[in-house]
């Protein structure tokens, strides 16, 4: 009898433990997959064959980062919007026909580009975020999306930068991948997506200067310098990168997240001119990792690029600065630069002919 008292007791005891125990997994479990899974050392070789970048178990900037400060942003007041910003309500997009190109922002870095009869988004985040783990790499937005993933037509490629909050989104991924033909990506973020249960056939993986033909439109990931990492101990494990995209027609090319750096100069010099420079101009920290204003237009002009979109600003904000100050910064310099500079709202679809009317200082009754 006394055994059969202690193994119920013991019973009891397991019972117990396993219905305290299911909400930590679980609680850990649902903070975790937002962040995704890394790539494990087994992939390390591979990447040392793929990538003249990644030595010493990660991954590396062409050259070391010299100035290691803030941006000249960074130290203002921090300020919000004084009432809400205007947002063009995306309730339907017709298609793009081949010779055609429209860009439409849909604040900081993501837009919707319409090339060559394909849909493709960059780095998109159209969600609000559901996870608490999401929050600590993302301030709360201030302004609203102009695109809800219910009108959100097929989506024929995908591009992710790299692996940021603020550019890889697991609640936007979720919503959105029953609409992706393709995804292209850098090194090593395959393995989140993967992790998330994105079909593997889907993803394409690239590294700097390779290329991929979808379509008639050609897809070249093209070095940035940036870092890497969702958590500390994960930074510089997968690549970074900018995007550019071109058809017999147009061309496009994304800086992602980037300071300044001689990318811009080989792009001109691999690609000739371009039509249009959506250029990081988020003045963020630190310094080396985004461009100031005047590192911006020197970009746009060392990429010949007709028209300038700065991007990574309208949408959250970061450190100690005003809302504006990254395009008011930008504006300000307009007139020292042959590109041609766009301001568009979020959520305006500009086709190519009407980019030179895209210039409203619109921002300045928001301040």
């Amino acid at each position: 009898m006394k055994k059969k008292k202690l193994f119920k007791v013991f019973a009891i005891i397991a019972c117990a433990l396993v219905i305290l125990a299911t909400p930590a997994v679980l609680g850990v479990r649902y903070f975790m997959i937002p962040i995704g899974k890394y790539p494990d050392k087994s992939q390390f070789t591979k990447y040392e064959e793929l990538s003249e970048q990644f030595y010493d178990e990660k991954f590396h900037n062409e050259s070391e980062p010299e100035n290691t400060g803030l941006a000249p942003s960074t130290g203002g007041k921090r300020v919000m919007p004084s009432k809400e910003l205007p947002v063009e309500k995306i309730t339907s997009l017709d298609r793009a026909a081949s010779d055609k190109l429209t860009v439409t922002w849909l604040g900081h870095s993501s837009s919707l580009i319409q090339l060559g009869e394909q849909n493709i988004l960059l780095d998109p985040i159209l969600v609000n975020q559901q996870n608490a783990m999401q929050y600590r790499g993302l301030p709360e937005r201030y302004s609203d999306f102009p695109l809800d993933v219910k009108n959100m037509p097929d989506i024929d490629v995908l591009c992710i930068s790299h692996d940021h909050y603020d550019h890889l989104d697991y609640s936007t991924i979720m919503a959105v991948d029953s609409k992706v033909k393709n995804y292209i990506v850098p090194l090593g973020v395959d393995s989140i997506l993967k992790g998330w249960g994105i079909s593997e056939d889907k993803i394409k993986v690239l590294s700097w200067w390779q290329n991929i033909e979808i379509g008639g439109i050609t897809y070249t990931l093209t070095p940035a310098q940036h870092y890497s990492g969702r958590f500390a101990n994960k930074q510089y494990k997968t690549l970074w990168g900018g995007i550019y995209m071109q058809n017999s027609s147009h061309s496009v090319y994304f800086t992602g997240d980037s300071g300044y750096c001689g990318t811009f100069r080989e792009i001109y010099e691999r690609f000739g001119e371009t039509d249009i420079i959506l250029a990081d101009s988020g003045e963020d920290a630190p310094a080396w990792s985004h461009m100031s204003p005047d590192e911006v237009y020197q970009a746009a002009d060392e990429v010949h690029a007709e028209y300038l979109l700065p991007v990574h600003w309208g949408a959250y904000l970061y450190g100690s600065t005003a809302w504006y100050q990254p395009i008011d910064d930008i504006a300000e310099k307009a007139d020292s630069s042959k590109v041609s500079l766009m301001t568009p709202k979020l959520g305006q679809t500009i086709e190519y002919n009407d980019f030179s009317t895209a210039n409203e200082h619109w921002w300045e009754e928001y301040k």
